[in-house]
Formats: C-alpha cells, sequence, structure tokens
C-alpha cells in the first residue's frame, strides 16, 4: 500500500521527469501488402534517422516519388516500382527476398548507390530488413527479410528496418515451398507472392527529405536526332560523373538497347552517338537518359585507363602500362622482365573501377573487383587471382600520370 511518508519523493520523481522527458525515436512506417500464394499485410518500421539514403529509396521507389528506369522501354517512370512485383527468392530459416521487377533478381531501378552501415543496426534477429546487392555499393531496389538472427551478413549488407507488425505474414512467405537451391530459377517461389501496395505513413514522413545527396538521380540526357546524308546521329549532353542509356523501338512498344556506360571523372567525348544502324525502316524512335551521380560518385574515378601506369604492391609488385588507345598493355615485373597482355578490359562504375588483365606469357588472369580511387594518384584494391595461394587479393596501387 502507498504510504504518504513517500510523497515528497514522488512528486519530486515526476517533476524530474517533466523537466528531462525521454526522447522518442522519429517514425516512418511502411505497410507492405501481398497476395496470391501468401495473402496480408506487415509493417516495417523504417531506420530513416540512421540510414536516410537507404530508406529514401525505398520510400522513393514504393511511392513514385524517386524515378527509375524501366528496363523494358528504357522509359523514367515515376510510379510505384514495388507494385507487381514478387518475392523472387525465399531459403526458409534464411531470408526472403524482393525488389526485382525482372522477378529473377538481376534488374534494379537502373542506378546504384552506396553501402549505409550503421553500428547500431545489425542482422540480430528475424525481422530485420535489409538492402541485397551484388557486391559493395551496388545497391538498388532489392531487399530482403531474415528469417532469423544472420550475423554473418553484417557489415556488408545495409539494415534499414525491421519488421514490427505482421510478422506472422513474414513467417508465411519463408515457409511457401521453392524450387530450391537446385531448382531453375533457383529458390523461387512455387506459386507468386506478389506485392500489390506499399503505404509508407508515420508522424516523421512529411518532414523527411527524399533528396539525400548519396543517391543518384536519373533524368532525360536531353537527345537530340540527326541526319546527314546517309548518317543519323543522336546528340546529347555529355556529363561526368553520368551513366548513359539509350533504347530504341519501331513502334513504340518494344524496345530494344542500344549503349549504356558509365562516365568517370571526365566527361565522354564530344560527339554524336553513330545511330544510324538502328534508324532502319520507315519509322525509329530512341529514348537516351542519364544516371546522375555527381553528388555521391567518387569523383577519382577515371573514365579510361588509356596511357596510364598502375602499380600493384604485395602480392604482385608489378605495374601495369596501358597502350594510348586503352585497348591492352604490358605487365612488367619488379624483379625483371615483362609480358604483354593477351586480354584486357577496364570499367568504371561510380564508387569504383574494375579491371581484369591475363597474361600472354603463362596465362595467369588477374581481376581487381575494385578498384577504390582514394585520390587521382592511387587507392586501394581488392580482386583474384588464378595463381594457386592467392585467389583472393588485395593492397594498394598507385597510378600515373
Amino acid at each position: 500500500m502507498f504510504s504518504p511518508r513517500y510523497l515528497p519523493l514522488v512528486l519530486s520523481c515526476l517533476l524530474l521527469a517533466l523537466a528531462f522527458p525521454v526522447k522518442s525515436r522519429a517514425q516512418i512506417y511502411a505497410d507492405v501488402t501481398v497476395a496470391g500464394a501468401v495473402n496480408g499485410t506487415f509493417t516495417i518500421d523504417l531506420q530513416h534517422d540512421k540510414t536516410p539514403a537507404a530508406v529514401a529509396n525505398f520510400i522513393g521507389l514504393a511511392t513514385g516519388r524517386r524515378g527509375w528506369l524501366d528496363r523494358l522501354t528504357g522509359a523514367i517512370r515515376s510510379d510505384g516500382f514495388y507494385q507487381g512485383v514478387t518475392f523472387h527468392r525465399v531459403i526458409a530459416g534464411f531470408v526472403s527476398q524482393a525488389g526485382s521487377r525482372a522477378g529473377d533478381g538481376t534488374d534494379g531501378p537502373g542506378y546504384v548507390f552506396k553501402n549505409e552501415i550503421h553500428p547500431a543496426l545489425s542482422h540480430d534477429s528475424a525481422y530485420v530488413v535489409a538492402m541485397a546487392n551484388s557486391g559493395q555499393d551496388t545497391n538498388g531496389s532489392q531487399f530482403y527479410i531474415t528469417a532469423a538472427a544472420q550475423p554473418g551478413l553484417n557489415g556488408r549488407y545495409t539494415v534499414f528496418g525491421r519488421v514490427i507488425a505482421g510478422t506472422a505474414v513474414c513467417d508465411a512467405i519463408n515457409a511457401t515451398p521453392t524450387t530450391g537451391p537446385g531448382g531453375v530459377p533457383r529458390d523461387r517461389p512455387l506459386s507468386a507472392i506478389t506485392i500489390t501496395g506499399v503505404n509508407v505513413h508515420g508522424p516523421s514522413y512529411a518532414a523527411f527529405d527524399l533528396a539525400q545527396p548519396l543517391l543518384p538521380t536519373l533524368t532525360d540526357a536531353a537527345p537530340v536526332l540527326r541526319k546527314s546524308g546517309a548518317a543519323t546521329t543522336l546528340g546529347y549532353d555529355h556529363r561526368a560523373l553520368s551513366e548513359y542509356f539509350g533504347f530504341h523501338s519501331a513502334d513504340l512498344t518494344t524496345w530494344v538497347k542500344f549503349h549504356g556506360g558509365y562516365h568517370g571523372s571526365t566527361a565522354p567525348a564530344a560527339g554524336d552517338l553513330d545511330v544510324t544502324t538502328h534508324a532502319t525502316g520507315p519509322k525509329r524512335y530512341f529514348r537516351l537518359g542519364r544516371a546522375d551521380y555527381t553528388t555521391c560518385a567518387n569523383p577519382f574515378i577515371p573514365t579510361t585507363l588509356a596511357g596510364k601506369s598502375l602499380y600493384f604492391g604485395h602480392p604482385f609488385f608489378a605495374t601495369l602500362i596501358v597502350n594510348s588507345a586503352g585497348t591492352t598493355g604490358t605487365w612488367v615485373f619488379d624483379a625483371g622482365g615483362s609480358t604483354p597482355l593477351s586480354a584486357y578490359t577496364y570499367t568504371p562504375r561510380p564508387y569504383s573501377g574494375f579491371l581484369y588483365v591475363q597474361l600472354a606469357s603463362n596465362g595467369g588472369q588477374m581481376s581487381f573487383d575494385r578498384l577504390d580511387y582514394t585520390s587521382a594518384t592511387g587507392g586501394t584494391f581488392v580482386g583474384r587471382t588464378s595463381q594457386p595461394g592467392f585467389s583472393n587479393v588485395s593492397g594498394t596501387f598507385s597510378s600515373s600520370p
């Protein structure tokens, strides 16, 4: 029974609580409704205060407030990306994955954004929501929901939410029969589970800024079709830190991609795209768009390695000298000797470069999956080789000029 002698202490505690109120975390929620083999709605508590870019991306795609590329037509769309998307990969006891409009996990919204790992968010239980990716800094539209704690995923995937209601729906999704690991396609539900709606709400939603600097944006590349004699060209805006994608069609129904590529720290060479081979028949339509990475890309990623020399330290201790055309090169060993390359590929990407070389002398292959430039003159690398004992390698490199 409450004693009056404790009344002064209780009143002082109440006054202290009023003077120093407990701050509650701002809240934004997403109600995801599914139908088909599983019917129901689950609610995600979005961690926008810790992973603003990932949450802004999810909300923007879900609501149509963020443009995305329709890979069937080349059009930049502004309707709900997730409407009609299925859970295409389900592994019982592990994760349930969705967010691929192609339904096979091979696509995204037409751009990628960097990992956003927060130390307070981890795969510590079931119902954690995180971005799926195909490697570091390749987040797009695909996400997964854990079916149990998955500590092995920590540090590699961006956790941006947690299911707080409708967990039975998530359990049913994860328990649905699939093609299994040996199926074609693997781990696909035998009966479709389709997202029919995403409703975003919460007291912090209205004030949340979807224009996060870590996210690229899609825009028209200002194409201009020109005809000169038998030649047909397509002019465009020529921007650095941008990825271009072009499509053509004869009937505005069936579209074919004819151009794509990222341009790093230098703008693409001035001039038009030659589309003469595509400009056949009585009518031909073209679309040319651009993913603008100027607010988030690594500004040191070169568009080409033509004429450059890259020195790789441990475990290679060798220099790659690329010819002026950027088509091949020579591998020079510190210990003496050199060999021409039988294969060479360099691909710039928004956050790192990809380099593959094969030595003509012994067929040795080296795949530098990430050339992470920390300055214009070098950085770190992560890759693989065909040499026994060096299947996975990492280290530093320098670049000149």
